[in-house]
């Protein structure tokens, strides 16, 4: 069975002060829900996240505008992919968000050798957009919930 690891956008991004919140989404393709592996903020003055993980949870919600496939996994490597996300500390210096912490994890996937090289410096480019430059970013590989 094949799983596939995407980062999905909460939220347009229009406003630079509200980016869109980007999260790990872990799904079968036959299935409408998924794991959600994210950072969440706990005091949004200093900047400070939590991981949390939210398992078999609906793939479209109200927030989601779309999402990005970045690798496709068989059960062995999504078992390795979720262990590197579970390890990336959440960020807690005043300064990284859900996006940077995205990247990260990216960086550490790559290490692993568990996505493509070159996925991280392309996701760090990324930090930032629009969810409507997101989707323009991804290409083909965008599934979009709801038009931007």
């Amino acid at each position: 069975m094949t799983h596939h690891l995407c980062i999905q956008a909460l939220g347009t991004g229009e406003n630079p002060n509200h980016r869109s919140h980007w999260l790990f989404l872990i799904y079968t393709p036959t299935d409408d829900f998924g794991d959600i592996y994210q950072v969440l903020p706990i005091d949004l003055e200093r900047l400070w996240y939590q991981y949390d993980l939210r398992e078999a949870t609906t793939i479209k919600t109200p927030q989601a505008v779309g999402m990005c496939t970045i690798a496709v996994l068989d059960a062995k490597t999504r078992l390795e992919v979720i262990r590197v996300i579970q390890n990336e500390p959440a960020p807690r210096d005043g300064k990284r968000r859900c996006q940077d912490w995205t990247v990260d994890v990216m960086i550490s996937l790559e290490v692993e050798e568990l996505v493509q090289p070159g996925t991280a410096e392309k996701w760090s480019q990324r930090v930032g957009m629009t969810a409507r430059e997101l989707a323009r970013s991804c290409g083909e590989d965008w599934v979009e919930f709801r038009p931007l």
